[in-house]
């Protein structure tokens, strides 16, 4: 067996091997995953490949005694068990079976034609079987039963028990002697059903003789439950082809809120599950009402589909779903948790939220209850989303779902799955692929997440040549902490990187081949890339094992290439081997041969080691340089440290903003005066070093915003302290800073760079540091009102004589009259661009040789020329005896 635990998750681990049944028979492959909580294992999950056992098998194991059922073999199981108890799923099947345990309450359930089996050892409440999710409505008495739709019940003929009789004796053949043995558990009568009603097991289905009657003939309405805040009002009503199911609850929420008051319905008609012809849908919705000082919160979301849709061949549509909420929050959903996100569900699969196995109430508590609800109650917020569900080419069946959510961290989603098989029909296939994907843009804070991974179903060659992995980019920019950093990932890291706590944790790029029950391979690739390393490799294992003899052969190979500083990292390993046992008496031994050998190598400051096994001895030769994990310091000179940093005009800069109208110096922007608006004016400062303390010149003195010490760590030094003073002057005065507005700029730095713990190489993440600030000038200032202003105000010329007005109608004008003679305007147009071009370019070498700007002027007018008609309104006045061809 092979203990399995990845660095990057502390609460995974696993097991994988053969195991022997009690059933006997050869071991199959399993594995058993352990939940790990606060470093303590709280619950185990144990998955195995059964070779087609009957359900009658299992059950016995259990206590059960089952007639032959009309099943089909179970190919696998999976055992989950946690504190409260456990649960055993059954593959194989058509539906959703196994055994429940739940608070000492126990019950067997399988899917078959026309219903279910369910059995249990003991009687159980309602309660007890509402908390077993068994379809049936009450109480269920100990014994066997066939459960029909709509909850009625009718007794199931048990096989008898025999066992030999404890004399021994045998019968006039030689036989031993058979006695009835008694059942397990006793057939309890249930209330209201006839004692002559029976279901006998056939090889096609169940003969019901005598069944119970309902309401009216093939209808089953079935109102219960009750508004406790656990569970709710459900309403269901089935009659071929038609079922509804309905559901009203209300569930108290905390402060500042009073309850949530939510409603499902969900209808099928015809099937409406995948693979059946048929119309599916739901809708839901709630409303958390306020208390006091706070507004209500409301959702709804509805889907609708069909099988097998409606298209062409190419492009077949097979659902369509939309949603809102206001006031409210929708939880966005990670990679692992597509496949559980219920909206999506309502798409890609209606027996989940919308075909004939619905639970309504456990689909209003998924939504708005439990610890992490999918709906909460948020002010101010909105959220919005549409999806569809397609088969495109007879072959790709996906579903998309786009997301959009307002607030403080404002998020578009796009959210799908995809999934094909080969071949597409008969029950033999070769490969499947199951993909989720998810595109998440987080604009307000600076975050894009894009990533994809293959589910479990996903298998090739065989379905015990399991697929696995994920693949993903993640980049922030902006205001984000972590601004400037990314990461691109295809199976997870190196074992050697400590990896931020940010970065998406992706599982390895790989496949897990169980051949023949006795051979089993598997293997996993992985490459990153982020701005500081890269890093790439893979393993391959091969395992043999047949009753007493085990055998393996393993490979791996791993590399980590960093720089800044440039540092290497690089191994290989190669292991086989063989065990075997052998019973002497009553002492087993076990013979165990393995040679390996692996190398390691990184630098500089070059070194490794070799580490070489041969059956019990194994030595590890170390040469060069120790690594620099062991204390080793390879401190860089700060010659070699500033070619690091951005070239020096890029490491501090001044950013102008608005009001700028031009530089003083076009040709060196940092350089010369800026005019600015005197209605107001922004600029900013930016390094890509930290600074420790920024000074704004005031009146008063110095004006600090404080950073804080940092270091430089390839150098080894672990306390540096920087400091940028800031000056601003006009026309030749300095500007008083303390009335203009400071916004410190933090900026998230590399550790690798910039550490000051002097923890080696790799810190947790991005540290922030004080990178700069922006200013922004005080408001114009106005002035007051005018105020009122009379006629003494207004400023005059004296006329002397007082009185005496100095124009009479005798006097005769200096110049003739002014004229229209016509033909101004078109001549204007026909000159301006041309004939006093010449004089124009004067003018412009004369400026030139000034150093005085013509503000983007040019020596060529053809936009005037066009547009002389539209600026003049009417034919100039002119005076006769004036030149006005040269206008």
């Amino acid at each position: 067996m092979r203990l399995i635990r990845e660095d990057w998750d502390p609460a995974e681990l696993w097991v994988t091997g053969r195991v022997s049944l009690a059933l006997g028979g050869d071991a199959v492959a399993g594995r058993v995953d352990f939940r790990c909580s606060e470093e303590q294992v709280s619950g185990i999950a144990v998955t195995l490949n059964l070779p087609d056992l009957r359900i009658g098998e299992i059950a016995q194991l259990y206590g059960y005694v089952l007639p032959a059922l009309p099943a089909p073999p179970v190919t696998g199981l999976r055992f989950q068990a946690d504190a409260q108890g456990f649960a055993l799923a059954l593959d194989g099947l058509p539906a959703d079976g196994g055994i429940l345990d739940r608070d000492g309450a126990q019950a067997l359930a399988v899917p078959v034609p026309g219903g279910y089996v369910v059995a249990t050892l003991s009687d159980l409440t309602a309660d007890q079987v509402e908390a077993l999710a068994l379809p049936i409505a009450g109480p269920l008495p100990a014994g066997l039963w066939l459960a029909l739709p709509g909850g009625r019940v009718v007794p199931v003929t048990a096989p008898v028990p025999a066992r030999p009789v404890a004399s021994g004796g045998a019968d006039g053949l030689g036989r031993p002697r058979m006695v009835p043995a008694p059942l397990p558990y006793a057939q309890h009568p249930y209330p209201g059903l006839s004692p002559r009603s029976r279901a006998i097991p056939t090889e096609n289905g169940f003969v019901v003789l005598n069944p119970p009657k309902s309401v009216t003939p093939g209808v089953a309405w079935l109102p219960g439950g009750k508004l406790d805040g656990e569970s709710g009002i459900e309403i269901v009503y089935k009659r071929n082809p038609l079922a509804i199911m309905g559901a009203l609850q209300v569930r108290p929420h905390p402060e500042p809120y009073h309850a949530v008051v939510g409603g499902l319905l969900t209808f099928a008609f015809g099937g409406g599950t995948s693979g059946k012809r048929g119309l599916y849908g739901m809708g839901t919705g709630a409303v958390v009402l306020p208390r006091a000082g706070a507004d209500a919160s409301f959702f709804a979301f509805a889907a609708l589909g069909a099988e097998p849709g409606v298209g062409i061949p190419a492009f077949r549509l097979r659902g369509v779903a939309a949603g809102f909420g206001w006031n409210s929050r929708l939880r966005t959903p990670g990679l692992g948790d597509l496949d559980s996100f219920p909206f999506l569900q309502a798409l890609h699969d209606p027996s989940a939220i919308g075909g004939d196995e619905t639970d309504p109430v456990r689909i209003l508590t998924t939504l708005t209850g439990g610890t992490s609800p999918w709906i909460t109650p948020r002010k101010g917020e909105l959220w919005v989303t549409a999806g569809l569900a397609f088969t495109i080419g007879e072959l790709i069946d996906g579903s998309a779902m786009a997301l959009v959510q307002t607030g403080a961290d404002f998020t578009v989603a796009l959210l799908g799955t995809a999934g094909t098989s080969f071949p597409k029909s008969g029950d033999k296939k070769y490969a499947r692929i199951d993909a989720g994907l998810q595109l998440v843009v987080k604009p307000t804070s600076g975050e894009l997440a894009l990533a994809t991974s293959l589910n479990p179903s996903s298998f090739v060659i065989d379905e015990n040549c399991k697929l696995r992995g994920g693949v993903g980019l993640m980049l922030w920019y902006g205001d984000h902490p972590n601004a400037g950093d990314f990461v691109f990932s295809a199976g997870g890291y190196h074992h050697g990187y400590r990896t931020p706590a940010y970065y998406p944790k992706l599982p390895r790029i790989g496949f897990d081949w169980a051949l023949g029950g006795k051979v089993t391979v598997s293997g996993n690739a992985y490459f990153a890339l982020t701005p500081r390393a890269a890093m790439a490799g893979g393993g391959l294992d091969v395992r043999y094992k047949s009753g007493v003899i085990k055998a393996w052969c393993t490979a791996a190979v791993d590399v980590l290439i960093e720089w800044d500083p440039f540092y290497v990292d690089a191994g290989l390993s190669l292991s086989i081997g063989v065990e075997g046992s052998v019973k002497v008496l009553f002492v087993r031994i076990t013979v165990r041969l393995e040679v390996g050998v692996s190398l390691r190598v990184w630098g500089p400051p070059t070194g490794g080691q070799a580490r070489v096994k041969v059956w019990f001895v194994s030595f590890t030769i170390g040469f060069g340089k120790p690594h620099r994990g062991s204390g080793s310091r390879n401190d860089l000179d700060w010659p070699a440290t500033r070619r690091m940093l951005p070239e020096p005009g890029a490491r501090v800069r001044l950013r102008p903003g608005d009001g700028l109208i031009a530089e003083g110096d076009s040709t060196n922007p940092g350089h010369g005066d800026w005019l600015v608006k005197a209605s107001g004016f922004t600029f900013g400062t930016d390094a890509q070093v930290p600074l420790s303390s920024i000074g704004l010149a005031t009146d008063a003195g110095d004006k600090p915003i404080g950073g804080r010490s940092f270091g430089v760590h390839p150098m080894g030094v672990t306390d540096l302290r920087t400091s940028q003073r800031i000056e601003v002057h006009a026309a030749g005065r300095r500007v008083d800073l303390a009335k203009w507005k400071a916004v410190p700029q933090y900026t998230a730095l590399p550790p690798q760079l910039w550490d000051d713990s002097g923890d080696p190489e790799h810190g947790e993440g991005r540290e922030t540091h004080l990178t700069g600030v922006t200013l922004t000038s005080p408001d114009a200032d106005y002035g007051a009102s005018t105020g009122y202003i009379g006629e003494d105000t207004f400023k005059f010329d004296p006329i002397s004589p007082e009185g005496v007005v100095p124009l009479s109608a005798d006097d005769v004008p200096p110049t003739p009259a002014p004229t229209r003679p016509g033909g101004v305007v078109d001549l204007i147009a026909a000159t301006v661009d041309t004939t006093t071009r010449q004089a124009r370019g004067k003018v412009h070498a004369l400026m030139d040789s000034l150093d005085l700007t013509t503000g983007g002027a040019t020596t060529e007018l053809p936009g005037y020329a066009k547009t002389v008609s539209r600026v003049f309104a009417a034919e100039p006045l002119l005076i006769a005896g004036t030149s006005w061809g040269a206008v």
